[in-house]
Protein backbone atom coordinates (compact mmCIF):
# COMPACT_ATOMS: atom_id res chain seq x y z
CA UNK A 1 0.00 0.00 0.00
CA UNK A 2 1.24 3.05 -0.67
CA UNK A 3 1.54 6.20 1.50
CA UNK A 4 -0.62 8.73 2.06
CA UNK A 5 1.93 11.29 1.05
CA UNK A 6 1.63 10.19 -2.13
CA UNK A 7 -0.29 13.61 -3.29
CA UNK A 8 3.73 15.28 -2.67
CA UNK A 9 4.48 12.92 -6.31
CA UNK A 10 2.28 14.87 -8.17
CA UNK A 11 2.41 18.32 -6.17
CA UNK A 12 3.37 21.09 -8.76
CA UNK A 13 3.10 24.24 -6.69
CA UNK A 14 2.05 23.46 -3.46
CA UNK A 15 4.38 20.52 -2.02
CA UNK A 16 4.29 21.49 1.53
CA UNK A 17 3.59 18.31 3.66
CA UNK A 18 0.03 18.48 5.06
CA UNK A 19 -0.72 17.34 8.53
CA UNK A 20 -4.33 18.42 8.68
CA UNK A 21 -6.44 18.53 5.69
CA UNK A 22 -9.07 20.62 7.65
CA UNK A 23 -6.64 23.51 8.14
CA UNK A 24 -5.52 23.76 4.41
CA UNK A 25 -9.67 24.34 3.94
CA UNK A 26 -9.55 27.26 6.94
CA UNK A 27 -6.18 28.77 5.40
CA UNK A 28 -7.93 28.71 1.49
CA UNK A 29 -10.69 30.70 2.59
CA UNK A 30 -8.51 33.00 4.88
CA UNK A 31 -7.12 34.02 1.65
CA UNK A 32 -10.27 34.65 -0.32
CA UNK A 33 -14.08 33.91 0.57
CA UNK A 34 -15.77 31.66 -1.58
CA UNK A 35 -17.46 33.75 -3.71
CA UNK A 36 -14.34 35.02 -4.72
CA UNK A 37 -13.10 31.26 -5.84
CA UNK A 38 -16.09 30.80 -7.74
CA UNK A 39 -15.65 34.01 -10.13
CA UNK A 40 -11.59 32.87 -10.11
CA UNK A 41 -12.49 29.74 -11.50
CA UNK A 42 -15.20 31.23 -13.79
CA UNK A 43 -12.12 33.67 -15.27
CA UNK A 44 -9.66 31.33 -15.11
CA UNK A 45 -11.91 28.51 -17.59
CA UNK A 46 -12.97 31.73 -19.74
CA UNK A 47 -9.51 32.71 -20.68
CA UNK A 48 -8.12 29.31 -20.86
CA UNK A 49 -10.88 27.75 -23.49
CA UNK A 50 -11.12 31.22 -25.38
CA UNK A 51 -8.51 33.58 -26.89
CA UNK A 52 -8.20 36.58 -24.41
CA UNK A 53 -5.41 36.22 -21.27
CA UNK A 54 -6.67 36.35 -17.97
CA UNK A 55 -7.82 39.11 -16.96
CA UNK A 56 -5.33 40.62 -14.83
CA UNK A 57 -2.08 42.30 -14.67
CA UNK A 58 -0.03 40.27 -12.16
CA UNK A 59 0.66 36.55 -13.48
CA UNK A 60 2.48 35.67 -10.30
CA UNK A 61 -2.07 36.32 -8.77
CA UNK A 62 -2.47 33.92 -10.94
CA UNK A 63 -0.14 31.42 -9.85
CA UNK A 64 -0.70 32.01 -6.45
CA UNK A 65 -4.43 30.71 -7.12
CA UNK A 66 -3.09 27.82 -8.88
CA UNK A 67 -1.03 27.11 -6.01
CA UNK A 68 -3.81 26.97 -3.12
CA UNK A 69 -6.21 25.37 -5.86
CA UNK A 70 -3.54 22.48 -5.57
CA UNK A 71 -3.28 22.75 -2.34
CA UNK A 72 -7.02 21.91 -1.68
CA UNK A 73 -6.88 19.09 -4.08
CA UNK A 74 -4.39 17.58 -2.26
CA UNK A 75 -5.94 17.91 1.05
CA UNK A 76 -9.35 16.53 -0.02
CA UNK A 77 -6.95 13.46 -1.42
CA UNK A 78 -5.84 12.79 1.73
CA UNK A 79 -9.67 12.95 3.29
CA UNK A 80 -10.94 11.05 0.37
CA UNK A 81 -8.61 8.00 1.14
CA UNK A 82 -10.05 8.28 4.74
CA UNK A 83 -13.94 7.38 3.56
CA UNK A 84 -14.86 10.09 6.21
CA UNK A 85 -18.56 10.93 6.18
CA UNK A 86 -20.03 14.07 7.88
CA UNK A 87 -21.07 14.15 11.54
CA UNK A 88 -24.21 16.26 11.12
CA UNK A 89 -27.26 15.11 10.79
CA UNK A 90 -29.27 18.03 8.26
CA UNK A 91 -32.73 17.83 7.86
CA UNK A 92 -34.26 19.64 4.81
CA UNK A 93 -35.44 21.85 7.33
CA UNK A 94 -32.29 23.02 8.19
CA UNK A 95 -31.39 23.91 4.79
CA UNK A 96 -31.25 27.38 4.74
CA UNK A 97 -30.07 27.35 8.71
CA UNK A 98 -27.08 29.99 8.43
CA UNK A 99 -25.12 28.30 10.44
CA UNK A 100 -24.59 25.30 8.11
CA UNK A 101 -23.13 27.56 5.21
CA UNK A 102 -22.30 31.21 7.09
CA UNK A 103 -18.43 31.85 7.35
CA UNK A 104 -17.13 34.99 8.89
CA UNK A 105 -16.30 37.18 6.06
CA UNK A 106 -17.98 40.60 6.56
CA UNK A 107 -18.05 41.49 2.77
CA UNK A 108 -20.22 38.64 1.93
CA UNK A 109 -24.31 37.82 2.30
CA UNK A 110 -25.81 34.88 3.16
CA UNK A 111 -26.53 34.35 -0.06
CA UNK A 112 -22.38 34.27 -1.21
CA UNK A 113 -22.01 31.84 1.17
CA UNK A 114 -24.70 29.38 -0.25
CA UNK A 115 -23.70 26.44 -2.06
CA UNK A 116 -25.17 27.10 -5.38
CA UNK A 117 -24.33 23.73 -7.24
CA UNK A 118 -24.62 21.34 -4.36
CA UNK A 119 -27.11 18.71 -4.82
CA UNK A 120 -28.91 18.22 -1.26
CA UNK A 121 -27.27 15.19 -0.83
CA UNK A 122 -23.40 16.64 -1.17
CA UNK A 123 -24.79 19.53 1.03
CA UNK A 124 -25.80 17.62 3.64
CA UNK A 125 -22.35 15.17 3.22
CA UNK A 126 -19.80 17.51 1.75
CA UNK A 127 -17.41 14.63 1.64
CA UNK A 128 -19.63 12.69 -1.07
CA UNK A 129 -18.24 15.61 -3.52
CA UNK A 130 -14.57 14.32 -2.92
CA UNK A 131 -15.38 10.71 -4.07
CA UNK A 132 -16.73 12.05 -7.08
CA UNK A 133 -14.18 14.69 -7.96
CA UNK A 134 -11.44 11.30 -7.62
CA UNK A 135 -13.71 9.29 -9.52
CA UNK A 136 -14.28 12.08 -12.51
CA UNK A 137 -10.40 12.23 -12.66
CA UNK A 138 -7.57 10.61 -10.45
CA UNK A 139 -5.19 13.13 -8.48
CA UNK A 140 -2.57 13.03 -11.10
CA UNK A 141 -4.99 13.53 -13.54
CA UNK A 142 -6.07 17.10 -11.71
CA UNK A 143 -2.96 18.20 -11.86
CA UNK A 144 -2.40 17.94 -15.40
CA UNK A 145 -5.60 19.47 -15.94
CA UNK A 146 -4.17 22.35 -13.43
CA UNK A 147 -1.27 22.65 -15.15
CA UNK A 148 -2.88 22.77 -19.34
CA UNK A 149 -5.38 25.67 -17.54
CA UNK A 150 -2.93 27.76 -16.40
CA UNK A 151 -0.98 27.34 -19.52
CA UNK A 152 -3.35 28.62 -21.70
CA UNK A 153 -5.33 31.04 -19.18
CA UNK A 154 -2.00 32.90 -19.90
CA UNK A 155 -2.06 32.93 -23.75
CA UNK A 156 -4.27 34.18 -26.32
CA UNK A 157 -4.52 30.37 -27.94
CA UNK A 158 -7.13 28.59 -26.99
CA UNK A 159 -6.67 24.86 -25.71
CA UNK A 160 -9.28 23.79 -28.30
CA UNK A 161 -6.92 25.72 -30.93
CA UNK A 162 -4.06 23.63 -29.23
CA UNK A 163 -5.77 20.72 -29.95
CA UNK A 164 -6.70 19.78 -26.33
CA UNK A 165 -10.06 18.36 -26.22
CA UNK A 166 -11.56 19.04 -22.83
CA UNK A 167 -15.12 19.60 -21.20
CA UNK A 168 -15.14 23.11 -19.39
CA UNK A 169 -18.69 22.59 -18.01
CA UNK A 170 -17.78 19.51 -16.07
CA UNK A 171 -14.47 21.16 -15.08
CA UNK A 172 -16.48 24.07 -14.34
CA UNK A 173 -18.94 22.26 -11.90
CA UNK A 174 -16.52 19.81 -10.78
CA UNK A 175 -13.91 22.52 -9.37
CA UNK A 176 -16.83 24.78 -8.07
CA UNK A 177 -18.09 21.67 -6.09
CA UNK A 178 -15.19 21.17 -4.42
CA UNK A 179 -14.78 24.62 -3.47
CA UNK A 180 -18.19 24.42 -1.67
CA UNK A 181 -17.75 21.31 -0.24
CA UNK A 182 -14.51 22.51 1.49
CA UNK A 183 -15.86 25.91 2.73
CA UNK A 184 -18.82 23.58 4.15
CA UNK A 185 -16.26 21.32 5.96
CA UNK A 186 -14.58 24.67 6.77
CA UNK A 187 -17.96 26.22 8.83
CA UNK A 188 -18.69 23.05 10.55
CA UNK A 189 -16.02 21.74 11.56
CA UNK A 190 -13.14 24.62 12.17
CA UNK A 191 -13.10 26.21 14.98
CA UNK A 192 -9.74 27.89 14.49
CA UNK A 193 -7.18 28.82 11.65
CA UNK A 194 -3.65 27.40 12.50
CA UNK A 195 -4.33 27.58 16.41
CA UNK A 196 -5.96 30.72 16.39
CA UNK A 197 -9.95 31.05 17.34
CA UNK A 198 -11.74 31.62 14.32
CA UNK A 199 -13.57 34.60 14.13
CA UNK A 200 -17.33 34.39 13.98
CA UNK A 201 -18.76 38.09 12.53
CA UNK A 202 -22.99 37.76 12.79
CA UNK A 203 -23.61 38.35 9.52
CA UNK A 204 -26.97 40.50 9.00
CA UNK A 205 -27.98 39.79 5.36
Amino acid sequence: MKSTKDYLETSIWFKEPITDPNQIFAEFFTAAALKDYRKRIKAVLSAAFGKHIWPKNNPGALLYYFKMMESVINAAWLINKENKTSPLVINKEDTFNPNLFCSWHADSTQWDFFPKILSFKEYVDPYIVFKRFFKYLSLSAWKVELQDLLEYALVETSLHEAGMKKDMLSLYFHLCKLVEAAHLIDVRENNHIGGIPKNRIKTTH
